[in-house]
């Protein structure tokens, strides 16, 4: 028979390990919070600059679904015409418990998909990603996002690519996302 010293030090240690797993359960990365913001049918405003930044832009609209896939992920429709051409993108983004930062795949009409890393800064309520792409003839680039929430009906993305200096990037695209209601 167990004395009472036991069954309270029994009793608290269990207490204890429940306690400490809902502690573990309830904080969740602050991540989460902005792929949350990411859900819903977005209208997009995509401006990009193929040449230099003081060049003629190009400017044309597309259309963004995001879908939650449990707590921790997005699934993400892009469409978009240009020039004539319907262009798809289609990403996962989320959080992996495993690396504790986000992480994406991105694949379009091309032959190699894009893997990204990134982070969430709540100052700013600005995520940044770092992409690592191949282009057409399946060289290896490097290119960073950063995704402001303006409001939580409208983000901003902009798209730098590698510039002409090592370590410098160049601005290449800005999409204005605006919530469809």
């Amino acid at each position: 028979m167990l004395n009472k010293t036991a069954l309270t030090t029994a009793l608290l240690f269990v207490f204890g390990v429940v306690c400490t797993a809902q502690e573990k359960q309830e904080s969740k990365p602050i991540e989460l919070e902005s792929l949350k913001a990411f859900v819903g049918v977005w209208d997009a405003e995509i401006e990009v600059w193929p040449q230099a930044l003081d060049a003629p832009s190009i400017k044309f609209k597309g259309v963004e679904i995001n879908r939650p896939y449990g707590e921790y992920w997005i699934a993400s429709d892009f469409d978009s015409e240009y020039m004539g051409e319907t262009m798809k993108v289609h990403s996962v983004i989320g959080y992996d418990l495993d690396q504790s930062k986000l992480v994406g795949t991105v694949i379009d009409h091309g032959a190699y998909a894009a893997g990204m890393t990134g982070h969430y800064d709540k100052e700013t309520k600005t995520t940044h990603w770092n992409t690592k792409a191949k282009d057409a003839t399946g060289n290896s680039i490097v290119q960073k996002t950063s995704v402001t929430q303006t409001n939580a009906d409208e983000r901003v993305l902009v798209l730098s690519v590698p510039g002409e200096k090592e370590n410098q990037f160049t601005k290449f695209m800005e999409i204005r996302f605006v919530k469809r209601n």
